[in-house]
């Protein structure tokens, strides 16, 4: 019940950042032209996401072998994140299984961030970040900017997206693992609209305004309680003399 409340109590900060970071990322796609290969590689993403969704593929054919194959990739890297949040807070992995329609690991304890760790942090985004770094330690002279702008886009929306699918086509117990169902959502949509807005900030400073965005955020929020303060208190004092006459 507390969670519950909570998760009521979020509902306006997780709107606001949602919609700051929406404002954002179309911001950027749209105004900045060294962000084009960054936008370029979500929009592939959505694109195939959207053909093997709605339009017909061979399952036994190659479309449908890809698809298979991303559907494996991304429960892989779900339970890895599990389990890389377990180890960054001290657990320990005895096992993991992963599949195509679904994974397991197996740990000595949870939490309600080792639940919601891989609906929050774009592991496959980390990967290539670490990997474009790597390149340049080895090889300064290698370039590749577009490139990695290319696959950082094609695995933020890749992220984005396989987590809208898990959280909307099946009841996932990681949910109730951390709290229920209205707490995790309210707190994922916060995770990913900060992560995005900084993700954002940190490839392209010059074309986002964090702070400004954050400040908008905060006066969606505060105007959100101000009605609510109006609006709620002749309700409130009505039920009261209703209650109690």
């Amino acid at each position: 019940m507390v969670r519950l409340l909570i998760a009521i109590a979020l509902l306006p900060l997780s709107g606001s950042l949602f919609w700051v970071a929406a404002k954002t990322l179309a911001g950027v796609a749209v105004g900045s032209s060294t962000a084009a290969p960054f936008a370029a590689g979500m929009g592939i993403v959505f694109a195939a996401w959207a053909i093997g969704r709605y339009l017909l593929i061979d399952p036994v054919g190659p479309a449908g072998w890809i698809a298979r194959a991303a559907r494996w990739s991304y429960v892989l890297g779900h339970e890895l994140t599990h389990a890389m949040a377990a180890w960054a807070t001290g657990g320990s992995v005895y096992a993991i299984s992963v599949g195509e329609k679904g994974g397991h690991v197996d740990l000595s304890h949870s939490s309600t961030f080792v639940a919601l760790a891989p609906y929050c942090i774009p592991i496959y985004a980390l990967a290539v970040a670490v990997g474009y770094r790597v390149l340049l330690w080895l090889r300064p002279e290698a370039g590749g900017e577009a490139l990695f702008l290319l696959l950082m886009g094609s695995a933020v929306g890749a992220h984005l997206l396989f987590t809208w699918d898990s959280l909307t086509q099946v009841r996932q117990p990681d949910l109730d693992a951390a709290g229920g169902a209205a707490f995790s959502w309210a707190l994922i949509a916060i995770a990913n609209a900060l992560m995005i807005m900084i993700l954002l900030k940190t490839l392209f400073p010059e074309a986002v305004p964090l702070l400004a965005r954050l400040r908008e955020a905060a006066a969606l929020v505060a105007r959100f309680w101000t009605l609510a303060w109006v609006w709620g208190k002749p309700v409130a004092a009505a039920a009261k003399r209703r209650v109690m006459p």
